[in-house]
């Protein structure tokens, strides 16, 4: 122990652990992450897929999770966005050539066809893409419309003041037992079955 210069009340330093020690919690920390990545990770992806599924058949992309009532957070089906590309490269390749945007190894300037594409608009009535700086067509480059599943699904805790509080309401009800009834169905997530768990 040390005393503290101020008002000469005794602190406690804190211990240093010995190796063997260190190595048993170094075990069991490993132990808890191997039964995250084996059982509770599969349990964490598990909705990917339906909500997958159910964007395709009802272009439903956000699904809202609450607890009684209360909003935890929410999950998102990532799509792809509306983009421009080139179709055709030999015939872009030509008008970049007849625009000196060409290189020796006769394929556009990698800043050229950015430029193109960022610039690029189509039209609605006849689908010829073309420039919208100059109304100049662009041959082979076509129109990809976005929308489509990119196959991931982010998750979002509900936040409030930047805090997320939907976290909070989820570990309550879980901890609470509230969802006991729900994970009979998956008993390893149960509080009782994780690593550490307690009887308190």
């Amino acid at each position: 122990m040390s005393n503290d210069v101020a008002d000469g009340t005794p602190v406690e330093e804190p211990k240093e652990l010995p190796l063997p020690s260190l190595a048993l919690i170094g075990a069991l920390a490993r132990a808890m992450e191997e039964h995250q990545e084996v059982v509770i990770k599969p349990r964490k992806d598990a909705p990917k897929v339906p909500l997958v599924e159910g964007f395709l058949k009802e272009r439903r992309k956000d699904l809202v999770v609450d607890v009684d009532g209360v909003e935890v957070g929410y999950y998102k089906v990532s799509t792809t966005r509306d983009r421009f590309e080139v179709a055709d490269r030999s015939a872009f390749d030509a008008y970049a050539e007849g625009k000196g945007e060409i290189d020796i190894v006769i394929t556009a300037k990698p800043a050229f066809e950015k430029a193109a594409l960022k610039h690029a608009t189509v039209s609605q009535e006849t689908g010829t893409v073309f420039d919208r700086r100059t109304g100049e067509e662009i041959p082979g480059v076509k129109f990809v419309p976005g929308g489509q599943p990119t196959g991931n699904v982010t998750w979002t805790w509900k936040k409030r003041n930047g805090e997320p509080v939907g976290k909070d309401v989820l570990l309550r009800a879980y901890r609470g037992g509230r969802l006991d009834e729900l994970l009979k169905e998956t008993p390893e997530l149960l509080p009782t079955r994780q690593p550490g768990a307690s009887d308190e």
